[in-house]
């Protein structure tokens, strides 16, 4: 169980290259369905062990019983006489249950009680299991969700932003370096979506200085803003004096600006929602293939063991009936 507990079903991308969200998705199956496999797997080999350990303990409990049976045999031809008129433990003939089991007739009470006791125990060893069962498959579960919520956690803060945005990703001399392991998870491709209508309500005034050809900077010139038409002259009208008029008056300038204007116009291709589905995609498929471990609890394979318990004797449940599914679902224990 400690080994199979272990087990991933993500599959944190660590080989060093950036996945489209359909290569990504595509690596999470084959991961999903390598761990579905390695559970049944663990399953298998738990029932040849189980079986085996229940097998050797009815094989040392049988041959203890025939020895004493024998014994008992042998003293009566031995002694006719003393046998005759001793007290002895009561026979009853061997039932199917017993014979099944491969037990032989004449068994004396207390044969049949140390065979009823080790089907209990075999019963309760079942639940046993079960349990430790289902709390490696649960596990496995938090586990992957925790390794890829660290995965995730650990390239958001080894990240530079600026450097992710200004990089050529088809220059080679800019490919992505640095750690191995360490590269952008996904591959993402922002579009411009100007054509998308601006709420008045984001629209902000700025105000901004006058533009002044002698001393303002080039980087201050606001084409939007600065850049103004002079009035169409009349015909015939005279070219006005060079220069400004000593009382003109300079009105406050603005701009428009939009805070938040790539909310609008920029998208990105896959967008969060696409990825955040994937996720929520992942993990679902993974709990449904981690239900691969078969069940000892109420399994068909130990009913012989609680047909043989009489009605007074110790079993776990009010019944052994075999459930709808025989495999075990973790979703209780997560």
């Amino acid at each position: 169980m400690i080994d199979m507990e272990r087990c991933r079903f993500i599959d944190p991308c660590m080989t060093g290259d950036t996945k489209k969200i359909e290569e990504f998705a595509e690596a999470q199956e084959k991961k999903i369905k390598s761990i579905q496999d390695d559970i049944n797997k663990f399953s298998d080999k738990s029932r040849e062990n189980i079986r085996e350990c229940i097998s050797k303990v009815l094989s040392e409990l049988r041959t203890r019983i025939v020895s004493e049976i024998a014994l008992t045999e042998e003293r009566k031809k031995n002694n006719p006489i003393q046998s005759s008129g001793s007290m002895s433990m009561k026979r009853k003939a061997s039932s199917n249950v017993f014979e099944k089991l491969g037990f032989p007739e004449g068994m004396t009470y207390g044969h049949r009680s140390s065979l009823r006791k080790e089907c209990s125990r075999f019963l309760r060893f079942a639940y046993l299991v079960d349990f430790l069962s289902l709390e490696a498959l649960a596990n496995i579960y938090t586990g992957s969700v925790r390794a890829m919520i660290n995965r995730i956690s650990e390239l958001d803060s080894n990240c530079n932003m600026e450097d992710v945005i200004n990089k050529d990703y088809d220059d080679a001399n800019q490919a992505p370096g640095g750690v191995r392991g360490q590269e952008p998870l996904f591959f993402v491709s922002i579009k411009l979506s100007d054509e998308i209508e601006i709420p008045d309500s984001e629209v902000k005034m700025e105000r901004i200085e006058y533009f002044d050809q002698k001393s303002s900077q080039i980087q201050d010139f606001d084409m939007l803003a600065h850049l103004e038409l002079e009035p169409e002259k009349e015909e015939g009208e005279e070219e006005e004096e060079e220069g400004e008029p000593e009382d003109k008056v300079i009105e406050p300038i603005f701009k428009k600006t939009v805070p938040k204007i790539e909310k609008y116009w920029l998208r990105m291709e896959p967008d969060q929602e696409d990825y955040i589905e994937v996720l929520i995609k992942t993990f679902s498929s993974g709990l449904e293939n981690i239900k691969s471990f078969e069940r000892w609890s109420k399994h068909n394979d130990l009913t012989p063991y609680a047909e043989a318990l009489e009605e007074w004797d110790d079993i776990v449940g009010d019944t052994w009936d075999e459930p709808d599914s025989l495999k075990l679902d973790p979703k209780t224990w997560i």
